[in-house]
């Protein structure tokens, strides 16, 4: 399997040393930062060894290179992701992505959905978004757990992250350090927080068999009332520490599907919930996981049942499940 990587931030380093160790061939690696371009993909990812493969700028080196799957770990957004893969996949390219909007993209973009699949299955191809969230803890898994009962009539999966052991960029992008009104204002314009909650609600409901009538999202600022740690050492008090995201589904007139996502500086009991109601209820609880080597592992355990998925814009719903990778390695 030749695979190529667009994308080399803190989640493609991660995703190219599981590629390495897994023994998987990396073709070409594409990254817009200019401290990057230039260097060996190997060097870049944090590896001892270099890979012999120099980090480009233009995705053009990709059907120079003629990979089989090529890997998009560039953008939260769908369109953008879409212009990036529409290309590769008229080359005849697989294209796997984390982008969060790329997982299950049909409602909030139907139209660019339509013509990702249709330029997919005219060159034989899958389109796959991938993640841990969207595309697992919220979704996928809690999907998986119903299978267990007759039927739910309401489910709530609660994610809880403790944001003082993520990295730097995560921790920003959810507002820590900065003044309570600013990010107050911020979540208003929508430009803040978690990207794909709504896709996880879809994405779950649709796996459920419902139909949602209305989506509502709604925004909590957490500020610290007490020293916690972060990237820059100790937040002090007064200062947002994270935000707290909480996503209702309506189904049939009532609001029966909800997600919460909270993530916080110094956050207590880290860790993922299900909850199903119905004639056999059922409770679930997660340990925290390393949300960002189960992204990187994710992507390499989705990239052989790419190989062999259905032509089209698929989602994890479509293709075999994903499932661990054991080490065959002799051991001493």
């Amino acid at each position: 399997m030749r695979v190529a990587i667009a994308g080399l931030g803190p989640i493609g380093a991660l995703i190219v040393r599981v590629l390495y160790e897994r023994q998987v061939e990396i073709v070409a690696a594409v990254d817009i930062a200019t401290d990057k371009v230039g260097r060996d993909v190997g060097e870049v990812a944090g590896l001892e060894v270099r890979l012999g493969v120099p980090v480009k700028e233009d995705l053009a080196t990709f059907s120079q290179a003629r990979p089989d799957i090529a890997i998009l770990a560039t953008t939260s957004r769908f369109p953008v992701v879409a212009r990036q893969a529409l290309p590769l996949l008229m080359a005849g390219i697989h294209v796997v992505t984390t982008c969060e909007e790329a997982v299950f993209p049909f409602p909030l973009y139907p139209e660019l959905s339509r013509e990702v699949d249709e330029m997919a299955r005219t060159s034989a191809v899958a389109f796959l978004g991938v993640g841990v969230n969207p595309g697992y803890m919220m979704d996928y898994w809690p999907a998986i757990i119903a299978a267990t009962v007759p039927r739910v009539d309401r489910i709530t999966v609660e994610r809880r992250v403790n944001l003082s052991e993520r990295r730097a960029r995560l921790q920003e992008k959810l507002g820590a350090g900065e003044e309570p009104a600013t990010v107050e204002a911020r979540t208003r314009e929508r430009t803040i927080g978690h990207v794909g909650l709504t896709t996880s609600a879809h994405l779950l409901a649709h796996a459920l068999g419902w139909r949602l009538e209305d989506v509502e999202e709604t925004y909590e600022v957490l500020v610290a009332t007490e020293p916690v740690p972060w990237h820059r050492g100790t937040l002090a008090p007064g200062k947002v520490k994270g935000l707290r995201q909480t996503v209702w589904g309506t189904v049939a007139g009532e609001k029966r599907l909800q997600l919460v996502l909270e993530m916080a500086l110094g956050l207590d009991h880290p860790g993922d919930t299900v909850q199903i109601d119905g004639p056999i209820p059922l409770h679930v609880h997660m340990a925290p996981i390393s949300g960002d080597w189960a992204t990187a592992s994710i992507v390499a355990n989705a990239l052989p049942r790419v190989l062999h998925a259905s032509p089209g814009l698929r989602t994890v719903l479509d293709v075999p499940p994903m499932v661990g990778h054991g080490d065959t390695s002799a051991k001493s």
